[in-house]
């Protein structure tokens, strides 16, 4: 009688290995990301997972048909970099090479966005995948390649219209009127993966009316009597905002972050803005500082202090979408006037202190929790050994060993009776 099952079980658990593997190797993968930017035909690109201390990276974008070269608006266009698209095509595809050099980490906080790549036609996320590897160096020019590396394409490159719900996003027509204080006003409630039609900033504008766009958790507050500003090509903004949670970032200001976010849309908004955010109800009635990332510097520059409200909501002025902290603590010593808030990107207040963001995979990991201590308050020796009634605390281990020992044996003489009888393993 054979038992194939056991000639293959070494061969099973070295499978198993390799793929924990290559499971654990796809995990540290970086992400290439293309993002529909709410601009005609526009996506834009970004790193995800990418590690600080690579310096430069060159992959591939495949379209799956033929097209023009597109536009590259790169995020941080300083002369000192070497970067570009590159766009060859071939058998009824076109290949977008990004080949990026720099004397600086690439993402300092493990993600960034690069450049908007502008198409002279709509293209759908279905258009797009990844080339077979991606390459990267760091500032010794070792090389790490990545084969497969994934890629993530969200919504569709929005094509010429006017915005609004024909385009596919919230208008208008969707909002509600109110009145606060006497002001006339417009409420929009906006739901998940929902975005928000240039249309309603534009005809608000008109009236000066305040807008109120409601997400539930938070809330943003536009005074558009204040002027409304919508750049070409724009067609809706997506106004929606996630937490981050970068050891970076929190140490940039010593540990003191109560909130880390980061807007969907990061360019200048259409008008002046107050995002309403949660920061807990423990802090009402602290000074909270804000602050914006600066990626290209790697720095946190100094954006204004507010106080929280008895509700425990922060009430953030924004002059553009990005990366921001709030802090409990003022890093940045003595500062001028707070800038004001819109699309004239007024320059920042001037503060003592230049805050600096360290590379994310630099900083050392956080210290283990301590062990807790023993339930007991009896010494070692007397945990060891109980007295009365209790066993020694060599006892369970020794008794383990012996019935291991013994099943050992057990299937030792097992095998060698079948051995005996005509048995094959």
């Amino acid at each position: 009688m054979k038992r194939p099952f056991l000639r293959l079980l070494p061969a099973a658990l070295a499978l198993a290995i390799v793929l924990g593997a290559v499971t654990a190797f796809a995990a540290q993968q970086p992400c290439i990301v293309l993002k529909s930017s709410g601009a005609e035909n526009q996506y834009t690109l970004r790193l995800d997972a990418f590690h600080s201390s690579f310096e430069s990276v060159q992959f591939d974008i495949i379209v799956n048909r033929q097209v023009e070269a597109p536009k590259v608006e790169w995020r941080d266009d300083s002369p000192a970099h070497f970067q570009e698209v590159r766009t060859t095509s071939a058998e009824g595809k076109t290949t977008l090479t990004v080949v990026i050099d720099r004397l600086r980490p690439i993402a300092n906080s493990g993600s960034v966005e690069l450049a908007d790549l502008t198409f002279s036609q709509p293209l759908p996320a279905s258009a797009f995948s990844a080339g077979a590897e991606m390459v990267a160096l760091d500032k010794n020019q070792d090389k790490t390649v990545y084969q497969q590396p994934a890629l993530k394409v969200s919504g569709g490159s929005a094509g010429s219209g006017s915005g609004g719900s024909s385009g596919g996003s919230l208008g208008w027509e969707d909002a509600v009127n109110t009145v606060s204080d006497g002001r006339k006003g417009l409420s929009l409630r906006v739901g998940s993966g929902e975005t928000v039609g240039q249309d309603l900033f534009r005809q608000a504008g008109k009236e000066g009316l305040l807008l109120t766009l409601d997400y539930g958790r938070y809330s943003w507050i536009f005074d558009t009597a204040k002027g409304v500003t919508i750049p070409a090509g724009r067609i809706y903004y997506d106004l929606s905002v996630e937490e981050l949670d970068y050891r970076s970032l929190s140490a940039a200001v010593e540990g003191s972050d109560i909130a880390q976010l980061e807007t969907a849309y990061t360019g200048a908004l259409p008008c002046d803005g107050i995002l309403s955010w949660p920061v807990g109800e423990e802090h009402a009635g602290k000074t909270v500082y804000l602050s914006y990332y600066n990626e290209n510097e790697t720095r946190l520059d100094y954006r204004a202090a507010v106080t929280v409200t008895s509700d425990g909501m922060a009430e953030l002025p924004l002059s553009r979408g990005g990366r921001y902290v709030v802090s409990l603590r003022n890093v940045w010593g003595a500062v001028g006037t707070a800038a004001p808030t819109g699309p004239a990107q007024a320059t920042p207040p001037e503060s003592e202190a230049e805050v600096t963001v360290p590379p994310e995979d630099q900083l050392a990991e956080p210290p283990e929790p301590p062990e807790p201590e023993p339930s007991s308050s009896l010494p070692p020796e007397a945990e060891e050994d109980s007295g009365e009634g209790g066993l020694p605390g060599w006892a369970l281990p020794l008794a383990g060993a012996l019935v291991l020992i013994a099943g050992g044996a057990a299937v030792f003489f097992q095998v060698r009776a079948g051995k005996d009888g005509g048995y094959s393993i």
